[in-house]
């Protein structure tokens, strides 16, 4: 399973005062090379974050694509002005289970956070959601902001 959850990380929860977006509306992504499998395959996941406007279907989309996966989650966006919390809402069928009827998140669980750091860019520390594959340290500069 290339989504594991990781119970590792807590994280303040953040006011629901600030609002869904905060600023942070948008698209980012993270393409996230885990290496090579025992066959020699790429073992690559695209991890596209679509931020909406406050309100908009609990104010985000992941999708994660790529080896030996494929989910689209519903999330809530919820930001402080420096720091935007995505958290699990459901999957895109409404269920909060996957299509393996397993249950990865808990809803109103943190699967990362992003914030904007003026040397380093945009800097994620991953929460309940965590690439896997070789090394992924729990805080970096993963997702970028495109179009």
């Amino acid at each position: 399973m290339c989504l594991a959850a990781l119970s590792l990380f807590t994280f303040t929860p953040l006011a629901a005062a600030e609002g869904a977006s905060g600023g942070w509306q948008g698209r980012y992504r993270y393409e996230h090379d885990a290496g090579l499998t025992e066959g020699g395959s790429s073992a690559h996941v695209t991890y596209d974050l679509v931020i909406g406007p406050d309100g908009a279907r609990g104010g985000c989309v992941l999708t994660a694509r790529g080896f030996q996966t494929d989910e689209r989650i519903i999330c809530h966006a919820r930001s402080d002005g420096s720091i935007l919390a995505v958290s699990f809402h459901r999957y895109e069928d409404g269920r909060t289970v996957n299509k393996y009827g397993v249950a990865v998140y808990k809803p109103g669980e943190t699967l990362f956070t992003l914030s904007r750091a003026a040397e380093a860019g945009l800097l994620t520390r991953w929460g309940a959601l965590a690439p896997d594959g070789e090394s992924v340290s729990e805080s970096g500069a993963f997702f970028s902001q495109f179009r």
